[in-house]
C-alpha cells in the first residue's frame, strides 16, 4: 500500500497500534502476514477504495485479525490494533508464484508469493513447478518440460485421491505427507536405483532443462541439483501410492495375506508387490524388504492391527496412527539439505558430486560416501542403457537411415521405446561425453537439429520423394507433389527467409534453391499459402477499413475477391465460424453477411462519412461521397421494415447520430439564388405554380449530387414527378446549362460542378 501511493512504511504503520512490534533487524519474510482487527480492516479497506467483502475473498487472513484485550484498547478510540504473523504456520507453504502468469493478471514482473500446498506446485501453462520460498537458493521454479504431460494428469488424479481420503475420514494433508515419505525414502535408497528406469530420465531431462534458465548456482553439484528437482521427478509416484493407501480393497487384500505375528516387516511384501505392479515396478517388494523399515512397514503393521480389532474400536490418532510420519522417515527438505551440504570438502574442489548416492540424498550420505563413489550404480546402469539405446538406434538407421523418430507411440520399435531414449537425449545433449555423442553424430549427423525434429523427419520423406522423382523446381508451381509434402514445400518457400541456414542447406539437396524459390513466387497463377492471403485480406482491412469487397480485386497477382468468397463459402458449408473466419472476423466483424456484399459495402461508406475514416485508412476506388452515402442511409432507414434484423440495427445505429440522424440540407445559399432567380424562364400565361421555383432546383441538384433515382428525394422536396418534369423542360432550353457556367460563391461551387457532370452523362445513365 505504502509503495502505491509513493509513501513510507512508517507512514501507514504508524495509524495501528501493534500487539508486537515488528524487529526491524529481520527484514522481509515471503510468508510475512499482518492480521488486523475490525477498526484497522476499514482503515484499510477505505484506502485502497475496495469493498470489504471482496478483500475478504482475496486475502486468507482477512478475518483472522488480533483479539485485543478492552483494557488494552482503552482510549485507544477508533485506532486499529495488528499484529505480525508468519503466514506459513496458518495457512500453509508459501511458493513463488509464476511470474509469467502474475504478469497476465496485471501483477508486473516483480516477484510474487503465493500460498500453495505440495499436491498444486505445477503451472502447466508454461511448465514451471513452482519451489517453496525461503529454501536458501535464489531460483522460483524447475522447468519440467519434459514431463509436463505426466505432472499435469497426476495433479488431476490428486482431487480423486482427496475425495477418497475424505470419504475415509482422513486429512488428505495426511495421506499425501505419507506417501512423499514413502516415495521419498526409495528416492534415498542405492537399491531401488539400481533397478530404476523412469525416475533416471526425468531427473536428467529436468535438470538440463532447469539449467539452461540459468548459469547455474556457485558451488552447486549433483547432489543439490538432484535435491532441487526431487519433489517434481516423483510426484506422479506419489500421488500414485496416495491412491494405494487410501484404496480399501487393496488394504483389505494386503491384510488378508498376513499370517501370525506382527512385525516389523509384516505384511509389507504382499503390499509392496501389488504396490509394485501399479507403478509398474514389480521390483518393488524386494527393495522394499531390504534395510530398515520405512514408513511402508509400519503404515501397513498399523493397518493390519486396526483390522484385526474388533469392530467399533476407534482408529488410533495422532503420533500413533498410520498416517503420522516419524522423525526418521520424514524426507529431508531443501533448505536443511542445502545447508548440510553446504561445507565445502575435498570431493566438492574437485568438481565431483559430494553429496547424494545414486541420483539420491539422506543424512547419512551427507557425511558418508560410499567406497564405490557417489552413484557408481546409478552411472553404471546409464551407460548399460546407454549402449542398449545405441544398438537399437543403429537397428533403426539400418531400416529406415535416420533418427528423426516421433516422441509418440510410432517411436517404439520392437518393444523399445527408441523415440522416447532419443528425445531424453535430445534433452540432455550438453550432459553427453564426447564419445556418447560422437557414436550418435556417426549414425545420424542430424540426430540433434536445432530445429524441431518433425521438420527434419519431413525433410526425409522429402528426400525419399527426390530420390526416386528427381529434384523439385519452382516453375512448375510444385504440381504433381503428394498433397502433403507440397503443403509442407510450400510453407517452407513462404517462411523461407526465417529458416535456419542449415534448414537451406538441406532444401537445397532438393532442389529448392533460393533461385527456384524467386521462380516459385514469380508465378503468376499461383495458390497462395492462407497465412499469406491472410496478410493481404490484413492490409487491405487496415487500408480501407473493411472487407466488403466486391468485383476484381488483385492486390500484388492475389485475388482477394475470389479469395474471400470460397472463404465465405467454407464457413457457412461448415456452419459455424471456422478458424480462418475467427481470423477474418477480427479484422472485420461483418466481412461475411447474410445479405448482399454490395449493400454492406455502402453502410462502410455512409458509416465513414458519419464517424469519419479510421487513422491512416483512405477511400476505395469507387466508393461514394457524403451526399450519396447519406442519401442511401435514409433510403434504407425509410425502407427499414423490408430489411433484415442485423441490417435494421446496423441503420438504427448510424441514425442515432446526432439524435435524430442525418437529415436533408438545402445546398443553394440565399446569396447563389439571388443570381439564379433571374436564370430561370418566366411562367407562361394561365401556368398556376404553387411549388417554389428553389425548392425544385434544390430537388435537381439533390438527385445530381446523389445520383439516386427520382422517387428517392427527400419528403421535404415534395413529388418527385414535377421535380422530373421541370429537370427534362430546363435541361432542354438550356436552364441547367446557363446554371452551370454562371459565377457563383465559392460555397456553391461544389453543387454546381457536380449538376455539370450529371447534366452531361447519356440519358441512360441519369
Amino acid at each position: 500500500m505504502a509503495a502505491t501511493y509513493c509513501l513510507q512504511f512508517t507512514d501507514l504503520a504508524a495509524w495501528w497500534r501493534w500487539v508486537n512490534p515488528i524487529p526491524r533487524r529481520h527484514g522481509e519474510r515471503p510468508d510475512g502476514e499482518v492480521l488486523l482487527d475490525a477498526a484497522a480492516r476499514a482503515q484499510l479497506a477505505g484506502w485502497c477504495r475496495i469493498p470489504a467483502g471482496h478483500l475478504m475473498r482475496a486475502l486468507p487472513s482477512w478475518t483472522a485479525g488480533p483479539e485485543v484485550p478492552a483494557d488494552r484498547n482503552r482510549g485507544a478510540g477508533a485506532q486499529g490494533w495488528a499484529r505480525w504473523r508468519v503466514g506459513a504456520l496458518e495457512w500453509g507453504p508459501v511458493v513463488f508464484a509464476c511470474r509469467l502468469c502474475a504478469a497476465q493478471r496485471g501483477a508486473g514482473h516483480d516477484r510474487v508469493w503465493v500460498y500453495r500446498p505440495p499436491w498444486r506446485r505445477l503451472c502447466a501453462r508454461h511448465s514451471r513447478w513452482l519451489l517453496k520460498a525461503g529454501e536458501g537458493h535464489p531460483l522460483e521454479f524447475v522447468d519440467v518440460s519434459t514431463m509436463v504431460g505426466e505432472l499435469g494428469r497426476a495433479q488431476q488424479r490428486w482431487g480423486r485421491v482427496e475425495a477418497a481420503a475424505q470419504a475415509a475420514g482422513v486429512v488428505p494433508g495426511e495421506v499425501f505427507a505419507l506417501a512423499r515419505a514413502v516415495v521419498c525414502g526409495w528416492w534415498e535408497q542405492e537399491e531401488f536405483w539400481a533397478w530404476e528406469v523412469v525416475w533416471v530420465s526425468r531427473l536428467d531431462g529436468v535438470v538440463a532443462a532447469t539449467r539452461r534458465w540459468c548459469s547455474g548456482v556457485a558451488g552447486w553439484g549433483d547432489a543439490q541439483w538432484r535435491l532441487l528437482v526431487r519433489d517434481a521427478v516423483v510426484f506422479p509416484e506419489v500421488v500414485a501410492v496416495a491412491a494405494a493407501l487410501v484404496d480399501k480393497g487393496l488394504v483389505e487384500q494386503a491384510g488378508k495375506q498376513v499370517e501370525g505375528l506382527l512385525r516389523d516387516r509384516a505384511g509389507v511384501e504382499p503390499f509392496a508387490a501389488m504396490l509394485g505392479e501399479r507403478l509398474g515396478r514389480p521390483w518393488l517388494a524386494s527393495v522394499e524388504t531390504v534395510g530398515t523399515p520405512g514408513p511402508l512397514a509400519r503404515w501397513v503393521t498399523v493397518t493390519t492391527r486396526e483390522q484385526r480389532r474388533p469392530d467399533g474400536a476407534l482408529p488410533l490418532r495422532g503420533f500413533k496412527g498410520k498416517w503420522s510420519v516419524r522423525g526418521p522417515h520424514r524426507p529431508v527438505e531443501v533448505g536443511a539439505g542445502l545447508l548440510l551440504l553446504a561445507p565445502s570438502s575435498p570431493a566438492d574442489d574437485s568438481g565431483q558430486d559430494g553429496g547424494a548416492t545414486g541420483g539420491c540424498l539422506s543424512r547419512q550420505s551427507v557425511a558418508r560416501q560410499p567406497s564405490a563413489g557417489p552413484g557408481w550404480a546409478l552411472r553404471q546402469r546409464d551407460a548399460e542403457l546407454f549402449a542398449q539405446g545405441v544398438e537399437r538406434a543403429r537397428c533403426q538407421v539400418e531400416r529406415f537411415g535416420h533418427l528423426a523418430l516421433a516422441h509418440t507411440e510410432n517411436g517404439v520399435v520392437d518393444g523399445f521405446d527408441l523415440g522416447r531414449w532419443l528425445a531424453r537425449r535430445r534433452a540432455e545433449a550438453l550432459s553427453l561425453t564426447a564419445e556418447q555423442a560422437a557414436q550418435l553424430a556417426q549414425l545420424d549427423p542430424w540426430w540433434n537439429p536445432p530445429w524441431p525434429v518433425g521438420w527434419q523427419r519431413f525433410w526425409y520423406r522429402a528426400r525419399r520423394y527426390v530420390g526416386e522423382h528427381g529434384p523439385v523446381h519452382g516453375a512448375d508451381n510444385l504440381d504433381g507433389l503428394a498433397q502433403g509434402l507440397q503443403t509442407w514445400l510450400r510453407r517452407q518457400i513462404l517462411l523461407y527467409e526465417k529458416l535456419h541456414p542449415g534448414q537451406r542447406e538441406l532444401l537445397a539437396e532438393l532442389g529448392l534453391t533460393a533461385g527456384e524459390v524467386e521462380r516459385f513466387r514469380a508465378w503468376p497463377a499461383r495458390r497462395r499459402h492462407p497465412g499469406e492471403a491472410l496478410s493481404v485480406a490484413q492490409a487491405y482491412a487496415v487500408r480501407f477499413g473493411h472487407l466488403a469487397v466486391t468485383g476484381a480485386t488483385v492486390i500484388d497477382g492475389f485475388s482477394l475477391d475470389a479469395w474471400l468468397s470460397s472463404a465465405r463459402r467454407r464457413q457457412r458449408t461448415a456452419g459455424r465460424l471456422t478458424r480462418l473466419g475467427t481470423r477474418l472476423s477480427a479484422l472485420d466483424a461483418w466481412w461475411n453477411p447474410p445479405w448482399a456484399l454490395s449493400w454492406q459495402r455502402m453502410w462502410w461508406a455512409a458509416h465513414h462519412h458519419v464517424h469519419g475514416l479510421p487513422e491512416g485508412a483512405r477511400w476505395w476506388p469507387d466508393a461514394p461521397g457524403a451526399e450519396g452515402a447519406l442519401a442511401w442511409l435514409r433510403q434504407q432507414h425509410a425502407h427499414s421494415p423490408l430489411l433484415l434484423p442485423g441490417q435494421q440495427q446496423l441503420i438504427a445505429d448510424l441514425m442515432r447520430i446526432g439524435g435524430r440522424g442525418p437529415v436533408w440540407q438545402p445546398r443553394i445559399s440565399d446569396q447563389a439564388w439571388q443570381t439564379l432567380a433571374e436564370l430561370l424562364p418566366s411562367r407562361p400565361a394561365g401556368d398556376r405554380r404553387y411549388r417554389s421555383e428553389r425548392q425544385i432546383l434544390e430537388a435537381i441538384i439533390h438527385i445530381a449530387c446523389t445520383s439516386h433515382s427520382w422517387p428517392h428525394i427527400p419528403k421535404e422536396l415534395g413529388s418527385f414527378a414535377t421535380c422530373r418534369i421541370r429537370f427534362q423542360r430546363w435541361h432542354a432550353d438550356g436552364t441547367l446549362a446557363r446554371i452551370c457556367h454562371t459565377v457563383l460563391p465559392e460555397s456553391d461551387t461544389h453543387w454546381q460542378q457536380q449538376l455539370a457532370d450529371y447534366i452531361g452523362r447519356p440519358a441512360v445513365d441519369r
